[in-house]
C-alpha cells in the first residue's frame, strides 16, 4: 500500500514538472541569477581585499627593518626566514666605495654588501603577499656567482639585463645577476639607484642592518630581529632601531578584520531569505490545486511530500544552473591562496538558498487547508 501510494506521489510530481504547472524553469532561473549575483558581489569584495593586502605587502608594508652598524649577524639574519609567517629574511651593509661603469665614468653607483636572503626581497619587492617567495629563493643561489644586480634605474643607462656582463671602469668585466624595481611609492630611499653585490652569509663581518619580510606579520616581530644582533645593546650607546620598510600604506593591516567586516559578509542570509520568498511564492501560486487534490481525498503528508519533491527539483536545477558561474568566479579570483576557506565562502551560497527555498515550501505547503478551498478560489 505504501509503495503504490508513493508511485502516486512520484507520478503527480512527473507530471506537474512536465505540464508546467511548477513553474519550475522559470524559479529555477530566477534562484540561480540571485545566487550568482550574490556570489559575484562577494567574490568581488574579497578579491578587493586580498589586492589591498597584496599591495601593502609589496610595497613593504610588512616588511621590518632592523639597523645596527656592524652588529649585525648574517647568519642569525637568514635564519629567521625558517619562523613561521617570514617569507625572507637577509642582512644588508653599504659598501666601502662605489662602483663606476665604463659607461658612466663619472658617475659612481652607491654599493651595497646583500646576502641570499636580501636578494630574495629585492627581486621580490614587487610581489605581493600570495606570491611564492620560494621559487625566488631556488634561483637566488645561482645569482651568488652569476654577478651584481642592478636597479632598474641604474641598469636603464646601461642598457644591461640579467645575464649580461658590463665593463666596469677600471677594466674589469661585471657580470649581472638580475634587475630589480624599486618604484617610489612610499618606501625607504636609497636603494632606487643603487647596485647590490650578493655576499655568503657565512664570512665573519658582521652587517649593519637585517631585513624581514612577514605575512601575516607575527606580533613579536621586533623581539625576532633583535634575535640577528650581536653584542649588548644595553651598555653601548647606539641602540638598535626597528621600522618598517614603508609606512605610507599604514603601520598595520589587519586583514582578518577587513574580511569578517565586508559588506558582503551577509550575502548567505540574503540568499536564505529569497530563497524562502520564491519558496513560498512557489506554493503560494498552487494553493487552489493543493486545496482542491484535498478536497478529493489527497492524504495531506502525500501532498506535501509532492510539493517539496517538486520544489527540491528546480532547487537542484537553480544550483546547477549557478554552477559554472560559481566554479567561474572562483577559478578566476587572482588571490586563491586557500582554496579550502574560499570554497566554503562560495559554497555558502547556494546552500543557504537551497535550505530557504526547502523552509518556505514546506511552511507554506503545511499551512494549506482543505477549509479554505473556497477563500482560495475567490482569491485566485
Amino acid at each position: 500500500m505504501m509503495r503504490m501510494r508513493l508511485v502516486g506521489v512520484l507520478g503527480e510530481v512527473r507530471r506537474s514538472i512536465t505540464s508546467g504547472t511548477t513553474h519550475a524553469c522559470a524559479f529555477a532561473v530566477a534562484l540561480a541569477a540571485v545566487i550568482g549575483l550574490l556570489c559575484g558581489a562577494d567574490m568581488l569584495t574579497i578579491s578587493r581585499i586580498q589586492a589591498q593586502v597584496d599591495n601593502y605587502v609589496a610595497a613593504g608594508g610588512s616588511t621590518y627593518v632592523i639597523n645596527y652598524a656592524g652588529r649585525i649577524d648574517p647568519v642569525a639574519c637568514e635564519s629567521l626566514a625558517s619562523l613561521q609567517g617570514v617569507r625572507a629574511a637577509g642582512a644588508l651593509r653599504q659598501a666601502d666605495s662605489k662602483i663606476t661603469f665604463a659607461t658612466l665614468p663619472a658617475t659612481g653607483v652607491p654599493s651595497y654588501e646583500v646576502t641570499e636572503g636580501a636578494i630574495a626581497l629585492f627581486s621580490d619587492s614587487t610581489g605581493g603577499a600570495t606570491d611564492g617567495v620560494a621559487s625566488i629563493v631556488s634561483d637566488i643561489s645561482d645569482a651568488l656567482d652569476s654577478g651584481i644586480w642592478l636597479s632598474s634605474e641604474a641598469a636603464e643607462p646601461l642598457h644591461a639585463s640579467a645575464g649580461e656582463t658590463v665593463p666596469l671602469n677600471d677594466g674589469r668585466q661585471a657580470s649581472i645577476g638580475g634587475v630589480y624595481d624599486w618604484p617610489d611609492d612610499g618606501r625607504k630611499s636609497g636603494y632606487s639607484y643603487a647596485v647590490l653585490e650578493p655576499v655568503p652569509a657565512d664570512r665573519a663581518e658582521r652587517f649593519d642592518s637585517c631585513w624581514v619580510k612577514a605575512w601575516p606579520v607575527p606580533s613579536n616581530i621586533e623581539s625576532l630581529l633583535q634575535l640577528a644582533t650581536v653584542g649588548d645593546s644595553a651598555t653601548g650607546q647606539e641602540r638598535p632601531v626597528v621600522s618598517q620598510l614603508n609606512t605610507s600604506h599604514g603601520t598595520e593591516l589587519d586583514a582578518v578584520a577587513l574580511y569578517h567586516q565586508r559588506l558582503t559578509i551577509w550575502v548567505p542570509v540574503v540568499a536564505l531569505a529569497a530563497g524562502l520568498l520564491l519558496g513560498v511564492i512557489a506554493i503560494r501560486m498552487r494553493r487552489l490545486e493543493c486545496a482542491s487534490a484535498l478536497h478529493c481525498g489527497v492524504p495531506k503528508k502525500a501532498l506535501v511530500t509532492q510539493l517539496m519533491l517538486e520544489t527540491g527539483l528546480w532547487l537542484v536545477v537553480a544550483v546547477l544552473l549557478a554552477s559554472p558561474l560559481l566554479a567561474w568566479t572562483w577559478l578566476n579570483n587572482p588571490n586563491n591562496a586557500d582554496a579550502w576557506a574560499l570554497t566554503d565562502t562560495v559554497l555558502r551560497v547556494p546552500v543557504a538558498a537551497a535550505i530557504g527555498g526547502l523552509v518556505g515550501a514546506l511552511f507554506t505547503a503545511v499551512m494549506i487547508r482543505e477549509q479554505h478551498l473556497f477563500r482560495y478560489f475567490k482569491n485566485r
